[in-house]
């Protein structure tokens, strides 16, 4: 049987990503290793997207034997098990950040700073639910991503006229 581990004090919330980690991980015959568990604490704490070489640099000032190619691992596991989602939303970066399958939210991309901001609209989700139905078409998920500029003051504008194009 594999070494089932959980950090002293888990929050009730992340008690399900735990529990799904260890049972995928017993019936892949994979343990539960100590820097695994670093990388994983790590990911759930911070709760937002992250790219494989952020999150190394935030779990190598716990552990500094981390290597990047276990932070990679990890957040690979963590897809293949269903607990986290791979995005690409520009240059091609990969970032992974939690999947909670009780659920959805859609994404806002800035393309100047590349901040990414979650949204929930129903009315956005009820059309889409009307607009597959009416050709036919039964869905069982999906992805919107907006692609334009934020507006905040803090945004770092590169290549941008003075009318917010690029």
């Amino acid at each position: 049987m594999t070494e089932k581990l959980k950090p002293a004090g888990v929050a009730l919330a992340d008690k399900w990503f735990w529990d799904v980690l260890n049972s995928y991980l017993e019936k892949q015959t994979l343990k539960q290793t100590r820097q695994r568990k670093v990388v994983v604490e790590e990911f759930l704490s911070l709760d937002r997207h992250v790219d494989a070489e952020d999150l190394h640099g935030i779990v190598r000032k716990r552990d500094p034997k981390v290597g990047l190619a276990t932070v990679y691992r990890t957040l690979n596991l963590l897809k293949e098990a269903g607990l986290a989602d791979q995005k690409s939303f520009r240059d091609g970066r990969s970032v992974f950040e939690i999947h909670r399958p009780d659920h959805h939210h859609d994404h806002l991309v800035c393309l100047d700073c590349g901040k990414i901001m979650e949204f929930e609209n129903d009315e956005i989700e009820n059309l889409q639910e009307k607009v597959a139905e009416g050709l036919g078409f039964k869905l069982t998920g999906h992805r919107l991503d907006l692609y334009g500029h934020c507006l905040r003051r803090d945004c770092k504008i590169t290549d941008r006229d003075d009318r917010g194009r690029p």
